[in-house]
C-alpha cells in the first residue's frame, strides 16, 4: 500500500507456507533441503533438532598449515593421493561446499591447468551405495546447473573459490572423495546440518527441481518494491546526537526489505545507526536491530578518499544487499513482527546527516509461530581497536535460542595477513567448535588474499579492498560479507562465535563487524544430567552395566580451537622483519612447534576405551521435545562408531570419521527425537561399538524443552 500512512490494515493472513514451518503437522517440523532455499518464507523457523557442522582443510595441529602441505586435513587416506574429504552418518544435508587449490590470478594458467588435472575426479556417494551419485573432474563440478550462477559461483568469479549452494541431502550418510585432494594446496570446506535419526529426507539424486531458487537467488531480478508493499518514508535529516523516527506499524507484518540513499562519506556512515523495535523492545529500551549503516550495508571505508596503490569497490550487488538501479542501498531479509515495529535512525556523530528516498516493503501477514516456533531479526555490532595477541576477536557471543543467518567483517588499517584467521563456533555451551574454518578469505567464500581485489557474489564478497603497498602484510582496509541462507547455524542455549586475527591471533588492528541472526531470548536447552565414565561412583549411580569391562586410563591433552595450547600469537614481531615475513616464519615455526609444558589449555580426563556394549540410565525432562547427548573422547583414535538404543529402540548410529593425533580431546553431539523420549523422566542408552575402539570421558545429557505456549 502507499506509504506515509500512520497504521496498516488489520487484516491477517494466516495461511501461506504453514507447510513448511516447524507447526506443520507432518515431515520433520523444519525445512529441508531445497525448501530450504526459499529463506523468505523459511529463513525465520528455528531449526531446533538440527545441529551445524563444518568440515575444513583446518591444520589439525593448530598452526597455520592449512592445507598448504595437506598433511592431515582429510579424514582418511584411500590409496596414494585418493582420499576422503567428508564421511558422516545419518540423516542430514550438505548445504554448501567451497574448494580452491594454486588458481591465483597472479599465476600463469598451466599452473590451474596441472592441478585441476592432478586433483582429478570427485565421487559424491549417497546413503552408503557402493556406486557413486556424482562423479566428474572436480574441476567441472561448478558451473553445469543445478550447480550453476546464482545457486553456484566458480573461482574467476569468486577470487579463487569454488563454491555451491545446492543443498545435498542424505537419509543414511554420505562420503566424498577426491582423486587427488592429499596433494599439497587443496583447500575445503563443507557445511553441513545433521538431523536426528528417522528424520524422513528424499536423499539427493541430482534430478532435483531447483527452478525457483535460481530464479529466486538471482539479484537480477531484484526490481523495485511492489505497489501494494510500499511503505515510503520522508527524507530525514538527523541532527547531531540525535534520532528520527522513520516508519512505525502497530498491526503483525513482515518486513522484507529496506531501501534508502546514504551519503557518501565514511564517517557519516559509521555514525548513523538504523534501530529497530519489534513488539516489547521498546518496553525493555533493548532494540533487536542496532547496526551501524556501514556495515548493515557493508559498505564501510567504501568512500575513502586516502590516497592508497590499490583502492578497489566492487558494483555491490548480492541477494541479501547492494545497491539497486535507482541508486538505493537495500537490504532484503524477512523481518517479522506481531503487533508494532519502529524503526529510528539514531547519529552518533557530530554532524548532521540527510538520508533519502527510504523505502520500505512490508507485507501485511503475521508470520505463523513467531516467538515459539520462529525468531526476530537481530543484530549484534562489535568492535575492538586492541585485538589481544593468541585469543580470537569475539564477532558475538549470544544467549537464548536462534540461528546465526549472516556476518559483516570491516577492518581498517590492519596488516592483509590478518586474512590467515581461522572461525569458530561453539555452539549451547559446548568446549569444541563443531564449525572450525581454516582462513578468513576462505569464511567469506573467497580465495588467495581475495586476488587483492574487490569482488561482489550473491551471498558473499569482499565489495571494498584498499591496501597501501602491493607486498604481503602491507596495511590495509577490507569489508567483507557473508549470509548463511541455507547453511545457518542452530543454537538453543547459547552461542560464541569468534575469527582469529591473523594466523596466530598475531595481527594487530582494527576490527568491527556485525552478525545477523534470528533469535528468542529464552534458552530452550537445559541439562538433565552427567555420566563420568571414569568414575566408579557415578557409573553405579547410573545402573552401568557392561558385560566386558573396557579400559580407563588417564590423559593429557588439548581442544582444537582457539584454547589449543598455542602460544606463537604472543611472540614480538622484530621490527627488521615485515608482516609477511613473520607470517611465513610463525607458519613454519608451526609446523614443528608443540604447546608449553605448563599451558593452562592443557587437559586431563579418564578416558573410557571400549569395544563391547554398554549402558546406562539418565534423568531427563518429562517435558522434553528430545535430548541433546554430548559426549567428551579422545579423538586420537580414528573412526570411532556405535550404535546408539533408547530404552531399546534403535536412535541411530555415532560416527566420528577421521582422528587428530596433536588435539586429542573433543566433544561431538547427538541428537535424539522426541519419539523416544516424549513425557519420560528418565531413559536407558545403550552403546554398541561397531569399531575396534569406541572412546568416553564424559555424557552431557541436555532436555530440549520448546515451552511454547
Amino acid at each position: 500500500m502507499p506509504g506515509k500512512q500512520g497504521k496498516l490494515s488489520q487484516v491477517l493472513f494466516l495461511i501461506g507456507f504453514c507447510s513448511l514451518l516447524i507447526c506443520a503437522s507432518s515431515g520433520p517440523g523444519f525445512p529441508l533441503g531445497p525448501e530450504s532455499l526459499e529463506y523468505m518464507d523459511t529463513l525465520p523457523v528455528l531449526r531446533d533438532p538440527v545441529i551445524a557442522r563444518e568440515a575444513s582443510t583446518h591444520d589439525r595441529k593448530g598452526g597455520n598449515d592449512n592445507g598448504f602441505t595437506n598433511k592431515a586435513e582429510w579424514v582418511r587416506r584411500q590409496r596414494g593421493m585418493r582420499v576422503v574429504i567428508l564421511d558422516v552418518e545419518g540423516p542430514g544435508c550438505i548445504n554448501s561446499f567451497w574448494y580452491s587449490w594454486p588458481n591465483q590470478r597472479a599465476l600463469p594458467g598451466w599452473v590451474d591447468k596441472l592441478w585441476a588435472r592432478m586433483l582429478g575426479h570427485v565421487e559424491i556417494y549417497i546413503d552408503r551405495e557402493d556406486e557413486p551419485s556424482v562423479d566428474v573432474p572436480l574441476k567441472s563440478l561448478i558451473g553445469a546447473c543445478p550447480n550453476c550462477y546464482p545457486l553456484a559461483v566458480r573461482a574467476e568469479e569468486s577470487t579463487g573459490g569454488y563454491i555451491s549452494y545446492v543443498p545435498i541431502l542424505f537419509e543414511k550418510g554420505v562420503k566424498v572423495v577426491v582423486d587427488g585432494a592429499g596433494l599439497p594446496m587443496f583447500f575445503y570446506h563443507f557445511w553441513y546440518h545433521t538431523y536426528p535419526y528417522g528424520t524422513e529426507v528424499d536423499s539427493y539424486t541430482g534430478n532435483e527441481d531447483l527452478s525457483s531458487a535460481l530464479d529466486e537467488w538471482n539479484p537480477e531480478n531484484i526490481g523495485p518494491i511492489p505497489e501494494g508493499r510500499l511503505w515510503d518514508a520522508e527524507d530525514v535529516i538527523i541532527g547531531p546526537r540525535a534520532e528520527e523516527e522513520i516508519a512505525g506499524f502497530n498491526s503483525p507484518g513482515i518486513i522484507r526489505s529496506i531501501r534508502m540513499r546514504l551519503p557518501e562519506d565514511d564517517e557519516a556512515l559509521r555514525a548513523i545507526r538504523l534501530v529497530i523495535y519489534w513488539d516489547g523492545d521498546e518496553d525493555d529500551e533493548r532494540p533487536s536491530v542496532d547496526a551501524p549503516l556501514s556495515l548493515f550495508y557493508a559498505i564501510e571505508n567504501r568512500f575513502s578518499k586516502e590516497p592508497e596503490e590499490l583502492a578497489d569497490n566492487a558494483l555491490l550487488e548480492g541477494l541479501v544487499i547492494g545497491q539497486d538501479k535507482d541508486g538505493l542501498w537495500y537490504f532484503n531479509l524477512p523481518m517479522p513482527f506481531r503487533e508494532k515495529a519502529k524503526l529510528v535512525l539514531a547519529n552518533d556523530g557530530d554532524k548532521a546527516v540527510r538520508v533519502e528516498n527510504i523505502k520500505i516493503e512490508i507485507e501485511n501477514k503475521l508470520f505463523p509461530g513467531l516467538g515459539t516456533r520462529a525468531g526476530y531479526f537481530r543484530t549484534h555490532f562489535n568492535q575492538s581497536n586492541d585485538l589481544v595477541p593468541n585469543r580470537d576477536y569475539l564477532l558475538a557471543h549470544l544467549h537464548g535460542r536462534g540461528q546465526i543467518v549472516g556476518t559483516v567483517l570491516a577492518v581498517e588499517d590492519t596488516p592483509e595477513t590478518f586474512l590467515e584467521g581461522d572461525e569458530r563456533i561453539y555452539v549451547d555451551g559446548s568446549r569444541y567448535p563443531l564449525i572450525m574454518g581454516d582462513a578468513t578469505e576462505t569464511y567469506f567464500n573467497g580465495s588467495w588474499y581475495f586476488s587483492e581485489t574487490a569482488f561482489s557474489c550473491p551471498l558473499h564478497g569482499a565489495p571494498t579492498f584498499r591496501i597501501r603497498k602491493r607486498e604481503i602484510g602491507a596495511c590495509s582496509d577490507v569489508t567483507m560479507y557473508r549470509f548463511h541462507l541455507s547453511d545457518l547455524v542452530p543454537f538453543r542455549s547459547e552461542v560464541r562465535f569468534s575469527i582469529q586475527h591473523g594466523p596466530l591471533n598475531n595481527v594487530y588492528g582494527n576490527y568491527r563487524s556485525l552478525v545477523f541472526y534470528y533469535g528468542l531470548d529464552k534458552r530452550v536447552l537445559f541439562a538433565s544430567d552427567m555420566i563420568k565414565m571414569g568414575d566408579v561412583k557415578n557409573l553405579a549411580e547410573h545402573g552401568f552395566e557392561q558385560v566386558k569391562q573396557g579400559r580407563v586410563v588417564e590423559r593429557e591433552g588439548f581442544f582444537e580451537g582457539e584454547f589449543d595450547g598455542s602460544y606463537l600469537g604472543e611472540l614480538k614481531r622484530p621490527g627488521w622483519i615485515g608482516p609477511g615475513s613473520w607470517m611465513l616464519h610463525l607458519t613454519v615455526r608451526g609446523f614443528f612447534s608443540s604447546p608449553r609444558k605448563n599451558s593452562p589449555d592443557k587437559k586431563t580426563f579418564l578416558v573410557r576405551e571400549d569395544n563391547s556394549a554398554y549402558e546406562f540410565t539418565v534423568r531427563i525432562d518429562p517435558e522434553n521435545q528430545g535430548l541433546l547427548l554430548r559426549r567428551l573422547f579422545d579423538q586420537g583414535i580414528p573412526d570411532q562408531r556405535a550404535k546408539i538404543e533408547v530404552d531399546g529402540e534403535p536412535a541411530g548410529i555415532w560416527f566420528n570419521a577421521g582422528r587428530n593425533k596433536w588435539k586429542i580431546w573433543a566433544e561431538d553431539e547427538f541428537m535424539i527425537g522426541t519419539e523416544l523420549t516424549a513425557g519420560k523422566d528418565e531413559i536407558m542408552i545403550r552403546i554398541t561399538p561397531l569399531s575396534p575402539v569406541f572412546t568416553a570421558c564424559e555424557y552431557q545429557v541436555l532436555s530440549l524443552v520448546l515451552n511454547d505456549e
